[in-house]
């Protein structure tokens, strides 16, 4: 159905020229942009079959418990990272990683998949890739070169030939190129390995690789020659209250606005307005996922905060 609206608008755009140049003109200043991530989220309640494989599945895919029950809230990191980029003027366009399936063939699924929409110029105006698939260094060379990029890719495309892995990684390369060709841009993660270690996807021409700005990080932040921005990496969750002092969730990005619901946590009880739930949660979140996060947010609508938060 998308499809064929833009198809028509190709033609409207022939046929009325100016007018329709006008109209594109008008619905452009007040449109969101769209950002198309590529992630693991939380499969919905509807997905198990019981309680207990739930409880079970978000104990391996969930990493906080702000209400301090339990029990894992249902937000994996796909959802973490879709309320750090959160903005009344961001549309997050979730291409998932299917439960059950194996991450990397599915990151190479679902970016065939945007490389589709953007051909077809679907209003995709950036990729987030926070995933990363890291390996030494020092299996390239004893320090990188950007000169050398297209030696490195030619290793990974050698190891692929025995290795399902770095097949797959070498074909995610090809096509995070082709998505920049197009116009769009890729941002990726510098990766969580530490200072000896590089994310792969860091070598597609034309993606920019996001490390941290916090220099405490370095140890675990890969820090190299291609990372070629920076953005904070690490996170607060910090509970946001109404006008009555009644908490009605936690903000994340420091826009002072709730990016997770106090109704999302699964020790929510309706009605208790005044549960005891922490001004802060104990856990920091870091990681250069959370960085890559930041840096897409504010290349789409700068550093300043929301004028009206969405309750």
């Amino acid at each position: 159905m998308v499809l064929s609206i833009l198809t028509m608008s190709r033609l409207h755009c022939l046929i009325l020229g100016g007018l329709l140049f006008l109209v594109s003109a008008v619905s452009s200043a007040s449109r969101t942009h769209q950002i198309a991530l590529v992630d693991q989220f939380y499969p919905g309640d509807q997905y198990f079959k019981s309680d207990t494989e739930r409880q079970h599945h978000t104990v391996l895919h969930s990493f906080i418990d702000i209400d301090a029950d339990q029990q894992r809230e249902p937000l994996y990191h796909g959802d973490i990272v879709s309320r750090l980029v959160s903005h009344p003027d961001i549309e997050i366009r979730r291409f998932p990683i299917q439960q059950g399936q194996l991450p990397i063939a599915e990151i190479l699924r679902n970016l065939v998949e945007i490389r589709k929409y953007v051909f077809w110029q679907e209003p995709i105006e950036a990729v987030l890739l926070p995933w990363e698939s890291s390996t030494l260094i020092s299996a390239f060379s004893d320090s990188l070169n950007p000169e050398q990029v297209d030696q490195y890719v030619a290793t990974l495309s050698t190891w692929g030939r025995t290795d399902p892995v770095w097949k797959l990684t070498f074909q995610i390369i090809s096509v995070l190129e082709d998505i920049v060709d197009y116009g769009v841009p890729v941002y990726t993660i510098a990766g969580n390995g530490g200072s000896r270690m590089v994310n792969t996807y860091s070598f597609a021409r034309g993606v920019t690789t996001v490390g941290a700005t916090e220099q405490e990080l370095r140890h675990f932040v890969a820090d190299n020659v291609f990372v070629d921005d920076y953005a904070n990496a690490a996170y607060w969750l910090r509970r946001v209250d109404n006008a009555l002092g009644e908490p009605v969730g936690y903000d994340i990005n420091d826009d002072h606005c709730p990016d997770i619901q106090v109704a999302e946590l699964t020790g929510y009880q309706p009605g208790s307005a005044r549960q005891q739930l922490p001004k802060t949660y104990w856990k920091v979140l870091r990681g250069s996922s959370f960085a890559a996060s930041a840096a897409v947010r504010r290349d789409m609508v700068g550093s300043v905060p929301p004028e009206v938060c969405q309750y």
